[in-house]
């Protein structure tokens, strides 16, 4: 433990601006627990996620030059350019990004969220989810899938193949969901997660029940649609595609936890995490009061089962993407005593899971109520990250997540700690901001 960071936390804490803090915080808590988030429609990028322009991309994690990328970012910025038709070849899309006219942008400098690669592109339709509470509105890209799981926005991959099912999606799968999102009025998301994680899953590595719920939900209502511009075939297809892709609810679920947290980004005095993500080289946390700002560190690995005797880390890429999102808003890790099936991946017990869950309530403001867990007697998770309370204790933030191989795929599941550093960098800044 760093003991100059533990004094400089001590005098902020007994300076004339605690009060202002602490009612920052509970207000920032109240915005997590109290969000609404609601699938409202499906629309491209380029017009629900706000500067995603022509010769924009989005990726995954705190901002990183092109030069500095990993390999698989570097292949999404290509990726991206033959898409979108700016390039025609892979020499010609290098020779564009490096000529500076393609705006490379962080996803969660955005209204958006970049799982895996998170590339995305004007032309990406993507699921629109609105929070009622604050207002807050994000787009998250969808499965692309069973045949392209991961794909263009995930893995950052291009080829006629995939480009063809994008536009199948858009054209021909989508407007079903669309027009039944609009007939609805919206399909609200807090219940599938509350009812989900008193089913086994935790929202980050798996959303078994969430699928479940969410089909429950939707595909008698898809089934029963009548639209005189849909198909009955196209209706039947969007069906299918919904009930055979694997983990379909993450996107919105994603999306639902990113619209939570964009509500806290710049709010004065606060010291809750605001936003948290890697970019496969560094790791980056945003805290409440100083907006926009990144602090990073060097990416952690995650630790946990390889699916394969033959994978280890040598293969692996350190932190990539930005689905730790879910943590920002109180779940994943957070939630590991509701997923006792998730954590046995890492060699937990059920009671090592639940000590997990209790770590992470000693660096957070509150409990959220909405979310209760049978393996707590039905406490609320902790929720909003407490930058204070993370340099005191010592405790950083556990992250769920995959473990991504250096040319793309999965090679397991596990969890990861985010870096300290992040959040030293981060209360120097807030004592600078603040005169302390």
């Amino acid at each position: 433990m760093n003991n100059k960071m533990i004094s400089l936390a001590e005098k902020i804490e007994n300076s004339e601006l605690n009060e202002k803090i602490v009612a920052a915080n509970n207000a920032a808590a109240d915005m997590l627990i109290n969000a609404d988030p609601v699938w409202v429609d499906i629309l491209p990028a380029g017009e629900v996620v706000k500067g995603l322009e022509d010769y924009t991309v989005t990726h995954s994690g705190p901002p990183i030059d092109y030069e500095d990328m990993t390999e698989l970012h570097k292949r999404g910025m290509v990726s991206a350019c033959l898409f979108e038709g700016w390039a025609k070849t892979e020499e010609e899309a290098v020779k564009l990004i490096k000529s500076g006219k393609i705006n490379i942008i962080s996803a969660l400098d955005k209204n958006t969220v970049g799982s895996g690669t998170g590339i995305i592109t004007k032309s990406i339709a993507m699921f629109v989810v609105k929070d009622r509470y604050s207002g807050e509105v994000a787009g998250t890209f969808p499965a692309e899938g069973i045949r392209f799981q991961g794909g263009f926005c995930g893995w950052g991959l291009y080829s006629k193949e995939i480009a063809e099912n994008l536009k199948y999606m858009r054209e021909w799968l989508f407007p079903p969901m669309k027009a039944l999102v609009k007939e609805i009025g919206g399909l609200p998301i807090k219940p599938i997660l509350a009812e989900s994680l008193q089913m086994g899953d935790e929202n980050h590595t798996r959303q078994t029940a969430a699928d479940y719920i969410f089909q429950h939900h939707i595909l008698p209502k898809l089934a029963g649609l009548e639209d005189a511009s849909l198909s009955r075939k196209q209706i039947l297809d969007a069906i299918s595609y919904i009930a055979e892709t694997p983990r379909f609810f993450y996107c919105l679920g994603q999306g639902a936890c990113r619209t939570a947290t964009l509500a806290n980004n710049g709010r004065p005095y606060s010291t809750v995490v605001s936003a948290m993500c890697g970019n496969g080289v560094e790791y980056g946390i945003k805290i409440a009061a100083l907006g926009d700002r990144w602090f990073t560190a060097k990416a952690p690995y995650i630790h946990g089962k390889y699916n394969s005797p033959e994978f280890n880390i040598d293969m692996q890429l350190p932190w990539i993407g930005d689905s730790c999102t879910v943590e920002c808003a109180g779940m994943g890790a957070f939630a590991a005593a509701a997923s006792p099936i998730v954590c046995s991946l890492r060699g937990l017990s059920i009671e090592e899971s639940i000590a997990q869950t209790r770590e992470m309530e000693k660096i957070t403001v509150a409990r959220n109520a909405n979310y209760s867990i049978p393996n707590m007697g039905f406490e609320g998770l902790p929720c909003a990250i407490d930058m204070l309370k993370v340099i005191k204790t010592g405790i950083t933030p556990c992250i769920h997540g995959g473990m991504i191989a250096k040319d793309g795929g999965l090679l397991g599941a596990g969890m990861a700690r985010i870096p300290m550093e992040c959040f030293e960098k981060a209360l120097t800044a807030f004592a600078n901001k603040y005169g302390v």
